[in-house]
């Protein structure tokens, strides 16, 4: 933390001089906010958007070491209680999860026996 002092002395802010009270006159407004449900299609179209666009940047050369991880991390990942893990993602798609795993994971080695 920083300590700033002006001209050889210390000053401190204090704003105890502001008159606050007419804040607490009035009670705050009950705001009601109806968040609709998700439509079947919806979650399915983001569960096929995650996975398209999780494997585009899986082997995307531009993708940073980070967002390779997280990827690669959400694939292996077996037994996530996740709505939108890899595992559900895959069955909701149509997909066989051990499949496309299995897949992902021989081009990820591939590609890299092919860097060494």
């Amino acid at each position: 933390m920083r300590k700033y002092y002006y001209k050889a002395s210390e000053r401190k802010f204090n704003l105890d001089w502001i008159d606050d009270q007419w804040l607490w006159l009035f009670a705050p407004e009950l705001i009601v906010e109806e968040i609709p449900a998700w439509t079947e299609q919806e979650i399915l179209h983001i569960c096929d958007s995650l996975l398209e666009d999780s494997l585009k940047n899986l082997f995307d050369g531009r993708s940073s070491m980070q967002t390779l991880v997280e990827i690669y991390n959400w694939i292996i990942s077996m037994n996530d209680r996740n709505p939108f893990s890899f595992n559900n993602c895959c069955k909701l798609s149509g997909l066989d999860s051990d499949v496309i795993r299995e897949t992902v994971l021989n081009r990820v080695n591939l590609n890299n026996r092919k860097l060494h």
